[in-house]
């Protein structure tokens, strides 16, 4: 009996897919792939979902042969509600320029362009039906020369390709944690209940410098709480690598155009090892720099709650930063290189 085998990149696919399901029944079809990538039997994904073996064959089906978007696809949609098909496409083009931040902007629009008046509660059922959904919109740098970018791409593919087992890549950048600023957020409580998080009265920052391989997922860094990051440091950084990997014969550093990363000290220290290779990203272009993902896997782990001191939130750092192996699973789909360049035709106010 055939099950599903998911690739790391197949697996996060489909487990933000199933996060953003407003349907049960396509979170039961998405469940039931990612039970079976995890070895279990068609019989247990069956008695777990509440549908036969047959309905669960069926999917897997449906998965090898059509792909994720044919089986997220649900034939039967219900009360396709008051507007005509083509009244719903229109509405579903209005939805995606970015217009309506709120429901009642989507029904005033409806009544407005069409006279059909839903209730809020009925329109967000209409949404969820068309495959609408609410979530946060996505920044990007608007100065950021995209075809610098691709020029990036093409050189990072070519670096990646051609690299022996002689040649160790990295991604470099630094990572300032703030002790006792504002640490204010929104979140799910019980009606009535008050939660309460501390807010500092004064400013302590950690400054991280790190550098992070995507072959073998090495990760070294500096991690200061008196010092700025300047290029005497950056030059520890590249000794550190240097004294974990003497045999290396080649270097290659993928870093922004911080000014450090060009002082003095650091050419004097490149000129008398050759085997470092300094390659700039294109600016503003933070996609392209792999540790950043790492930076926003840390501000998940470690810093997205209230820290008593400033030596706790070093620990909470450091609980994440030396134990990276204790993450794989989460990291294997995170860091793989694999840059989004965002090509905007109109920006949206």
């Amino acid at each position: 009996m055939k099950t599903i085998q998911l690739t790391p990149q197949q697996r996060n696919d489909i487990s933000e897919r199933r996060r953003q399901a407003q349907d049960r029944r396509t979170y039961q079809r998405l469940s039931a792939v990612l039970w079976s990538d995890a070895g279990r039997t068609r019989e247990e994904i069956a008695e777990l979902v509440g549908v036969s073996t047959r309905q669960v064959g069926q999917w897997f089906r449906i998965f090898r042969n059509k792909g994720l978007d044919q089986l997220c696809t649900l034939h039967y949609q219900g009360d396709p509600g008051r507007l005509r098909p083509a009244q719903v496409q229109r509405l579903k083009q209005e939805i995606a320029t970015g217009v309506f931040h709120n429901a009642e902007q989507v029904r005033t629009w409806v009544q407005e362009t069409w006279g059909v008046a839903y209730s809020i509660s009925d329109l967000k059922d209409l949404l969820r039906r068309i495959g609408a959904s609410y979530h946060n919109v996505s920044g990007f740098f608007w100065k950021a020369d995209i075809e610098e970018q691709k020029k990036f791409v093409r050189k990072h593919r070519r670096h990646k390709r051609e690299a022996g087992p002689t040649t160790r890549r990295y991604f470099v950048d630094a990572c300032h944690p703030v002790w006792g600023v504002d640490l204010l957020y929104s979140c799910w409580l019980l009606v009535g209940q008050r939660f309460y998080v501390g807010v500092g009265n004064g400013r302590k920052r950690l400054n991280i410098l790190g550098a992070y391989s995507p072959d073998d997922h090495d990760y070294v860094d500096l991690r200061l709480t008196k010092e700025n990051i300047t290029g005497e440091q950056f030059v520890k950084l590249l000794e550190t690598l240097l004294a974990k990997h003497p045999d290396t014969e080649k270097f290659l550093l993928y870093l922004d155009n911080a000014r450090y990363y060009s002082k003095p000290c650091v050419k004097e220290w490149l000129k008398a090892h050759r085997q470092f290779r300094l390659v700039p990203l294109p600016a503003y272009s933070p996609n392209l720099n792999l540790i950043e993902r790492l930076w926003k896997f840390l501000r998940k782990k470690a810093l997205s709650r209230w820290h008593v001191t400033f030596e706790a939130m070093q620990a909470a750092v450091a609980e994440v930063l030396d134990r990276l192996g204790d993450y794989r699973d989460e990291l294997a789909t995170l860091m793989t290189e694999r840059f989004a360049i965002v090509e905007v035709e109109q920006a949206v106010a």
